[in-house]
């Protein structure tokens, strides 16, 4: 009887899971997108493996210049400037500092491309749209590539605006490489105004998906008493 009443609570979730993402639609458009040429100091100070914000120590580039070509804040905690990751440092991972420095040549001029997402999460039933900008960096500093990310919540806006922006076939911003946004690199959450090289949040239909999980499991408890 147990294995019944849990069989059913789990069908439950998943009706009302895709009962859930049938009503709400996600649209994506590029916004924004430029490439500036900048002229980067590489140094043991602006070229390190950290732990800061992450899960693990992370190759980390400082670089000042982009507090002024982007719209949000990529600095890292306690950094004194935005950063960008090109993953974990060796051993675990593929690249170290080493790979970046060169005491007989300290400086890189790099191509930068800033791209603003406008994200759009679209409640066709309740008529509702909530919409969310993410921002993301992306250069190559001596053969390796780096990126970062960062996410802002836009708030509310009238539905009809949402449904008449346009879907189009033109540039689309390069999806995320995984799960959990932060640079797609790290781990960990946070929100648009606090520091670090990491970046995250969560669809609409996720969310209440995992409400509807909460209470059924609750439900499920109490029946067992």
């Amino acid at each position: 009887m147990r294995i019944s009443t849990y069989t059913l609570a789990a069908s439950l979730v998943l009706g009302l899971a895709s009962s859930a993402g049938a009503a709400v639609e996600t649209r994506e458009e590029l916004v924004h997108q430029t490439t500036t040429s900048v002229d980067l100091v590489l140094t043991p100070e602006t070229v390190i493996c950290s732990h800061a914000d992450y899960s693990a120590n992370f190759l980390k580039v400082l670089i000042p210049q982009l507090a002024s070509i982007t719209l949000l804040d990529h600095q890292n905690t306690d950094a004194g400037a935005p950063c960008v990751a090109a993953g974990e440092c060796a051993p675990s991972g593929d690249h170290a500092p080493s790979d970046i420095l060169d005491e007989a040549d300290t400086s890189e001029t790099v191509d930068i491309t800033v791209r603003a997402a406008r994200i759009d999460e679209i409640d066709h039933e309740a008529q509702t749209c909530t919409t969310t900008l993410r921002e993301r960096v992306d250069l190559e500093i001596r053969g390796v590539p780096f990126s970062h990310e960062r996410w802002a919540s836009l708030g509310s806006r009238p539905y009809g605006d949402c449904t008449a922006s346009a879907g189009g076939d033109g540039d689309q911003p390069p999806a995320s490489d995984g799960g959990g946004k932060a640079d797609d690199l790290g781990t960990g959450e946070e929100g648009s105004g606090s520091a670090g090289c990491a970046a995250a949040g969560s669809g609409g239909s996720s969310a209440l998906a995992l409400v509807i999980l909460g209470m059924t499991a609750a439900t499920f408890r109490r029946r067992r008493r």
